[in-house]
């Protein structure tokens, strides 16, 4: 049988690789997304290329990327711009990591399949995991059900495929207080992409 640790990482694998969950920053002036930095075919590639210890072939892509970033960042204006920015900045960074931080980056190419800047698409989750930690069963699909309904759009998307994750994990029996430390912490997921990133 699957160990629960086991099964709260695919969970999360699942959930920071879910677009309706997790994805790039939104332009909302342009109303496009900020590029990734790679694509999941790119990121594959990648990661096969570190794998092997390819270093100078892992440098190269990664800087093939950049380039038409920083292509795209001279076109650019004001929050589009430094977006870009941050993205660059995290592609210096992955060509850092290959000497100074392997573990890190190979945690990295576990858990995403593409890789980017990116933004929580859900409100704060705070209170949706004390109702987890402190309702029943029944009050919890009460209480998603009434938050997924009174929800923008957007994040209408994401409170649903939580609410079925949710489902999911407590189907498995994971420990409640797991599932509600879990349910409390996705937003600030978005960090692990940025990890990487030396201050």
């Amino acid at each position: 049988m699957m160990s629960q640790t086991k099964t709260l990482d695919n969970v999360m694998k699942r959930v920071l690789n879910d677009p309706d969950v997790f994805g790039p920053p939104f332009d909302r002036n342009l109303r496009s997304q900020i590029p990734l930095l790679f694509q999941k075919e790119n990121w594959k590639e990648l990661k096969a290329t570190f794998e092997k210890r390819d270093e100078s072939v892992f440098n190269s892509l990664i800087d093939k990327q950049m380039q038409n970033l920083r292509n795209e960042a001279s076109r650019s204006q004001y929050w589009r711009k430094s977006q870009i920015e941050r993205l660059l900045l995290l592609g210096e960074s992955l060509k850092k990591a290959f000497e100074t931080k392997p573990n890190l980056l190979s945690l990295l190419f576990d858990v995403f399949d593409s890789f980017g800047l990116i933004e929580c698409k859900l409100p704060n989750m705070e209170d949706y995991g004390k109702v987890i930690e402190n309702h029943t069963k029944p009050t919890v699909e009460q209480f998603f059900l009434y938050k997924i309904d009174k929800a923008m759009w957007d994040q209408k998307r994401a409170l649903k495929k939580i609410f079925e994750y949710v489902k999911e994990l407590h189907t498995m029996n994971l420990d409640v207080l797991e599932i509600a430390f879990f349910v409390r912490k996705l937003n600030s997921l978005t960090e692990f992409v940025e990890v990487i990133i030396d201050e």
